[in-house]
């Protein structure tokens, strides 16, 4: 493959992008604080993060392949399935040091298996998750047949439920998804070539980058980071319902698009993601305290995400 060194198109507007969403967050938990006496509590604030850690970890996954250009709609499946994997293994008496190896290779091998039809069959990213999600939904009833699987061991508990240095142990662990993320894309040779294939994938292809090769490692890393959030979501619940992981799709790339990343890929920040997540969960959290119905969650969400979509969109008219 050809040498080279590609850096990522600067753009003022992510930048504004980030301010915008702190300044929103701000306002919000100053309404929320307003009407709850609660909402500033350390329980509350304790719950928020607490909540917030697997939609954080699978964000991070969701940056990565959106930066790459692709989305993927079928990672809330990815999740059940992987989530109902563990609980399984976990009632067959298996210990820790074999339930976590099974749920990271079963969220590693189903993203893997849709970049590779992605990347082998041309099918777009949105459609191709869309069908594979529909196989994981199904999956997911086949093995479990509608019944709840409950009273499951909290020998993993401490990492969402525990604290470490007076913070929620979560806060750890969502540091050092990100941080490796973050060194993964800005640091390494890989990362460059997720960059370059977002930006331009015609030309990533002509200067040597492997784009099949590079696809598929991105989905199955997005993978990866679904089955750690279905470890979580067990360890934190202790139970695997029959509706998990309905929303995380939608939820994770709101929070992405709205933390500054670009749906037609090559651009993406992973502190704005991070601040998207922060957003949805407050907002969750405080409709909940000062007793608005929870339709209303996604009303602000969808309308925020719309706004910044017809802003991403403009930028780009003007831009060209």
């Amino acid at each position: 493959m050809a040498r080279f060194a590609f850096k990522a198109p600067s753009r003022p507007f992510r930048i504004g992008r980030e301010g915008l969403l702190l300044a929103a967050l701000v306002v919000l938990c100053t309404i929320f604080a307003s009407q709850s006496e609660f909402f500033l509590s350390e329980r509350n604030l304790t719950t928020i993060l607490r909540n917030s850690v697997d939609l954080a970890v699978v964000c991070a996954g969701m940056t990565i392949v959106i930066i790459l250009g692709g989305i993927d709609v079928s990672v809330g499946g990815i999740v059940a399935v992987s989530a109902v994997l563990i609980g399984r293994a976990y009632q067959y008496g298996m210990p820790d040091w074999v339930v976590i190896p099974v749920g990271l290779a079963a969220g590693a091998l189903l993203g893997a298996l849709n970049g590779a039809i992605i990347s082998k069959t041309r099918v777009p990213p949105i459609v191709a998750t869309l069908g594979t999600m529909y196989i994981y939904i199904a999956v997911l009833f086949l093995v479990i047949g509608g019944v709840w699987i409950s009273g499951l061991p909290n020998t993993l508990s401490f990492l969402v439920l525990g604290d470490f240095m007076g913070l929620p142990a979560g806060v750890f662990v969502i540091g050092f998804i990100y941080v490796f993320s973050w060194l993964l894309l800005r640091r390494t040779p890989w990362g460059q070539r997720v960059v370059a294939i977002g930006c331009d994938e015609v030309a990533a292809r002509l200067v040597g980058i492997r784009v099949d090769r590079t696809k598929i490692q991105a989905y199955a890393l997005l993978g990866l980071f679904a089955g750690i959030a279905a470890i979580l979501y067990v360890a934190r619940l202790r139970n695997v319902e029959v509706n998990i992981g309905t929303n995380i799709a939608l939820e994770a790339i709101a929070a992405t698009i709205l933390g500054g990343a670009n749906i037609r890929g090559g651009i993406g920040s992973l502190i704005g993601t991070l601040m998207g997540v922060l957003f949805i969960k407050i907002t969750q959290n405080g409709l909940v305290l000062i007793g608005v119905s929870s339709l209303w969650e996604t009303v602000v969400i969808g309308g925020l995400l719309i706004v910044v979509l017809i802003l991403d969109a403009l930028e780009t008219r003007r831009v060209s």
